[in-house]
């Protein structure tokens, strides 16, 4: 039976529900769980549904039947499907909202909250995004999402957040570079992209920014 993509019928009973109160406090909103899973689909380390979908939910939650149980579970299997199929596309990645920062520190934007669930997706596999090869690689590819996630503090991170010229134009890369870190983690060589090397960036597994709601 070939795959069928969500609809917006079903992507908006996926995101009610992720907003819901039936749901922890701490669970991923729709967007967070689409960077998460984003970043699943391009480690190369393929994981189950039952060691994924506790991350996405922090606690299981209240559903009103099996029924739904069963529905909104495979809705988010079927969204890290498109998320795969889409990066396996010559069709280029969208980012699901638009790419700007938060107008102030205490509310982030989706695009914060996206890049966030992202980087929790890399934590989450992090042995697999670092090989010896591909370790200067993939750091310099992550750094735009690194600076949209609002989990780093680093000084090239801060450098590029103290100026908001900056800091637009490296969000703006976002797009390109999660496509080349497809290309880089699950892809043969002579189809990778090989940009310039910077620095590994400092991982902070222990930092989470504030209610994910």
């Amino acid at each position: 039976m070939a795959h069928q993509p969500l609809d917006d019928l079903e992507l908006e009973t996926l995101e009610n529900f992720l907003e819901s109160d039936q749901v922890h406090e701490e669970c991923q909103n729709f967007v967070m769980a689409h960077g998460f899973l984003t970043a699943l689909a391009i480690c190369p380390a393929n994981l189950t549904e039952g060691t994924w979908l506790p991350v996405v939910f922090e606690d299981t939650p209240k559903f009103q039947n099996e029924k739904e149980e069963k529905k909104i579970t495979q809705y988010l299997s079927r969204l890290y499907l498109d998320i795969q199929k889409e990066l396996e596309s010559e069709d280029g990645f969208l980012v699901p909202c638009e790419l700007e920062m938060g107008t102030t520190l205490d509310e982030l934007s989706e695009l914060q909250e996206w890049a966030s669930g992202f980087m929790e997706g890399v934590f989450m596999t992090e042995s697999h995004w670092f090989e010896s090869e591909k370790e200067e690689v993939v750091a310099e590819l992550l750094l735009p999402v690194m600076v949209a996630s609002d989990l780093f503090d680093d000084e090239e991170v801060s450098q590029i957040r103290a100026s908001e010229k900056l800091t637009k134009s490296c969000i703006a890369q976002i797009p390109e570079v999660v496509t080349d870190l497809f290309l880089v983690l699950r892809t043969e060589p002579e189809k990778r992209p090989f940009p310039k090397a910077s620095p590994k960036p400092k991982s902070n597994k222990g930092k989470k920014h504030n209610n994910k709601k």
